[in-house]
């Protein structure tokens, strides 16, 4: 025989515990607590042109991304030469925009060294350093590029 009140408990407390989770979570992702990313990087399409430290260089970066309720308040590219300096850079873009989808988005643009800087460039191996600056609903969130051989490019020496 089923005791009606004994299931009614039961009921009562699985309920009360759902609700407890799912509120939580919710109350959680309103608050910013649980991080959802923005993208998810493709460094494989990565690129980065050779030259001299006075020149321009072509990048190439690849992304797949995964909300579109965040907005890019600020891109900053940075180069760190052979020897770890990290000298500041300029981007031909500011921003970057498209929806979120299932496919990898390739762009590209173009940067260049601060011209202040071009003296102290170490020639060799550099590497570019990108930090994005999103405002989602839960707040400021930096991105960065991902640590990848295909950010590796050459600083040449300068001639003359």
């Amino acid at each position: 025989m089923i005791d009606l009140d004994n299931m009614k408990t039961y009921i009562g407390v699985i309920t009360a515990s759902v609700g407890l989770v799912v509120g939580g979570y919710q109350a959680a992702d309103k608050f910013g607590l649980i991080q959802r990313q923005i993208l998810k990087w493709s460094p494989e399409h990565f690129s980065v042109s050779d030259g001299p430290a006075h020149g321009m260089f072509a990048v190439t970066v690849a992304r797949h991304k995964l909300r579109d309720d965040c907005e890019v308040t600020s891109f900053r590219v940075q180069v760190r030469d052979a020897d770890n300096f990290v000298h500041p850079a300029t981007s031909s873009a500011s921003t970057f925009s498209g929806p979120a989808t299932d496919t990898v988005d390739t762009f590209a643009y173009r940067i260049s060294i601060d011209a202040d800087h071009h003296g102290r460039v170490v020639p060799g191996e550099a590497t570019l350093l990108a930090l994005i600056k999103y405002q989602c609903p839960e707040g400021e969130v930096l991105v960065q590029y991902p640590d990848h051989q295909n950010l590796r490019f050459n600083i040449e020496e300068h001639q003359g």
